[in-house]
């Protein structure tokens, strides 16, 4: 079978999906793949990686650029397109929605390939500005053979939206990226000895649902017993909830658009991960941070119960509050034998469970369904 893989976004967790999964369908599942990325992609960036695209696509640089070239968008994708239809995919997944896929996927309609979407979320979340783009995606949803979703709460949001019925529709949890073009050291499981304060980590996209300021509060209650040192890693969106966490004595700030190197680097210093969430859909950095050995404290929201097993990966708070946070931190404070196992499990969990090995069959299942519906209707 011969797959279209692609995602249009510079930044964030759609490129790296569409890169691995089409290594990972090439070399686990012996598919045939196309890969498309945009030109300013971060992993475009590196030669080897670069080299792995098959339909390169400068989309924009800025605002200015991309209502123009979203104007012309038919000759923006031309080249694209017409190599795809002098020799047309089997199935086509998207990673990640983007705001001109829609216009592939006509496209790709009117040669006969059925389209496989992912979908990450279903709602904007608090202090969310991209409300189009939601809006977008369910029409995406809503023309699209299959849909993947990668938690059941998200499932259930998108069915909510978008009837499901007669689609193939699958739910895979977020890989563990393979990161294989980065070359990094195995990972070293956190040192657990008694005596030296709990490094804690709260990284990726800083923004106002993933409670900031509840962090803040259980700090303060946890205060120097047992002894802590915190680091905050990323681009933050409420000023006033980083200011919170600033002031306090134990806790380190990195802010900024972080590299996967970057976020790895952080994680392999840290102890654990903490996600404080007050919603969420599920998170990246979960099976990231178990890929590195570290377990995650998290609230009970979303998708994290599905991803975080409690007591064995990781810690689940009894609820969305400072107390309940500040309880399960101190849980791995004062348990290092805890934390040792937490970590052994987490990391096994992410290379047995989470990595592509396991999760690229269940895709490829999914693209030969829907292969296979649209050869059927071909036929009709």
């Amino acid at each position: 079978m011969r797959v279209l893989v692609w995602q249009w976004g510079r930044f964030g967790t759609g490129a790296r999906y569409a890169f691995e999964m089409a290594r990972a369908l090439r070399d686990v599942c012996g598919q045939e793949t196309l890969l498309s990325l945009a030109e300013g992609a971060e992993l475009m960036q590196d030669p080897a990686c670069r080299s792995a695209v098959d339909l390169p696509l400068y989309t924009y640089a800025n605002a200015q650029e991309f209502v123009r070239r979203s104007v012309l968008i038919r000759r923006v994708l031309r080249p694209i397109v017409e190599t795809l239809r002098a020799d047309p995919p089997d199935a086509a997944i998207v990673t990640m929605m983007g705001y001109w896929d829609i216009f592939l996927v006509r496209s790709l309609h009117r040669m006969g390939v059925p389209v496989v979407v992912m979908a990450h979320d279903a709602e904007t979340h608090p202090g969310d500005r991209f409300h189009v783009m939601v809006r977008l995606q369910w029409q995406l949803l809503g023309m699209s053979e299959g849909v993947i979703t990668l938690s059941d709460f998200v499932a259930r949001q998108v069915g909510s939206r978008v009837p499901l019925a007669g689609k193939v529709h699958a739910v895979i949890p977020h890989v563990a990226f393979a990161f294989a073009d980065l070359d990094l050291p195995p990972p070293q499981l956190p040192d657990a000895a008694e005596g030296r304060p709990l490094r804690l980590l709260m990284a990726g996209r800083l923004k106002r649902y993933k409670g900031l300021g509840l962090l803040a509060d259980a700090l303060k209650l946890i205060g120097g017993t047992p002894p802590l040192s915190v680091r905050v890693v990323g681009a933050a969106q409420d000023e006033s909830e980083i200011a919170a966490l600033a002031a306090l004595p134990n806790v380190a700030l990195d802010l900024g658009w972080k590299s996967d190197r970057d976020l790895i680097a952080h994680l392999d210093w840290a102890d654990i991960a903490v996600l404080p969430y007050v919603e969420a859909s599920q998170s990246g950095i979960a099976p990231m941070s178990f890929k590195r050995g570290r377990p995650v404290v998290a609230t009970p929201v979303g998708g994290l119960p599905e991803q975080v097993r409690h007591g064995k990966t990781g810690l689940l708070t009894e609820n969305v509050s400072a107390p309940a946070l500040a309880a399960a931190i101190k849980r791995f404070a004062e348990d290092r034998e805890l934390l040792r196992s937490c970590a052994e499990n987490a990391l096994r969990y992410a290379e047995q469970d989470l990595g592509w090995k396991a999760l690229a069959p269940r895709f490829s299942e999914v693209l030969e369904r829907v292969a296979r519906r649209g050869t059927a209707k071909a036929r009709t």
